[in-house]
C-alpha cells in the first residue's frame, strides 16, 4: 500500500507531464504554422523573381544580350516590379526614359510613344535592351565594354566617358583585377555599387536576395 505523500508525487508528475505534452503540441503548432509561412514566402519569391523571364529572355536575345546580365540589371533597377517609377522619370522593369524610348522610336523609324506605354513589360524590355546594346557598341573598344556599358545606361555618356579616360590614362595597378580598378575610377558610390552588383548577380545568378 501507497503511503498519501507518493499519491500525491504521481498527481505531481502526471500534470508535468501532461503541461510538457501540450507545450510541445503548441510549439509544433507554431513551428508549422512558421514553416508554412516561410514555404509560401519561398513560393512566391520564386514566381517573383521569375515572373518576367521570358519577356527578358526575348528581349535579350534580340539585342544579342546575355540573359542573366540583363535579369541582374533588372533585379537592381526595379527588383522586377513593372509599375515602378524613378525620382527623374524612369519607369518599368529597366527604369526606361521618355528620353530613350524617343530615341528607339527615332532609330527604328517608328511612330512616338505615349508615356503611358513605358510601364509595359514587353516594350519596356525591349527598349532598354537595345538602349543597353547601343551602349555595348559604343564601348565595344574599351577595354571592358560591359563594365563601361552599364556605367553609361546608369550615370549617362558623358560621365562613362569620363571614366574610360580615366581607365585608359594609367595601367591597372598591380594586385588589382581590372573590373576593381575600373569601378575605383567610378567617383559615384551609388553608380559604383549599382555596377558592382549586376555584374556579381549576373555572374552567379543569384536573384533571390
Amino acid at each position: 500500500m501507497r503511503l498519501a505523500s507518493d499519491d500525491n508525487y504521481d498527481g505531481v508528475y502526471l500534470r508535468q507531464k501532461t503541461d510538457g505534452e501540450q507545450c510541445m503540441r503548441r510549439f509544433t503548432w507554431v513551428l508549422g504554422i512558421v514553416l508554412m509561412a516561410l514555404s509560401g514566402g519561398a513560393a512566391w519569391l520564386r514566381w517573383h523573381i521569375s515572373a518576367y523571364d521570358h519577356v527578358i529572355m526575348q528581349a535579350a536575345a534580340r539585342n544579342d544580350l546575355d540573359f542573366y546580365l540583363v535579369k541582374a540589371l533588372v533585379f537592381e533597377e526595379s527588383w522586377f516590379r513593372s509599375d515602378i517609377r524613378g525620382g527623374a522619370g524612369e519607369v518599368g522593369l529597366m527604369q526606361v526614359t521618355m528620353a530613350a524610348a524617343n530615341d528607339f522610336t527615332a532609330k527604328k523609324h517608328l511612330p512616338a510613344l505615349y508615356p503611358e506605354r513605358l510601364a509595359e513589360p514587353e516594350l519596356n524590355a525591349e527598349i532598354g535592351c537595345w538602349y543597353l546594346r547601343q551602349s555595348v557598341e559604343r564601348y565595344k573598344n574599351a577595354p571592358d565594354p560591359i563594365l563601361f556599358a552599364l556605367l553609361r545606361y546608369n550615370a549617362g555618356e558623358t560621365r562613362a566617358d569620363s571614366w574610360l579616360r580615366a581607365a585608359l590614362s594609367k595601367p591597372v595597378p598591380q594586385g588589382f583585377s581590372a573590373e576593381r580598378y575600373y569601378l575605383s575610377l567610378v567617383d559615384f558610390p551609388k553608380t559604383r555599387t549599382h555596377v558592382s552588383n549586376i555584374l556579381r548577380r549576373s555572374r552567379s545568378h543569384n536573384y533571390w536576395f
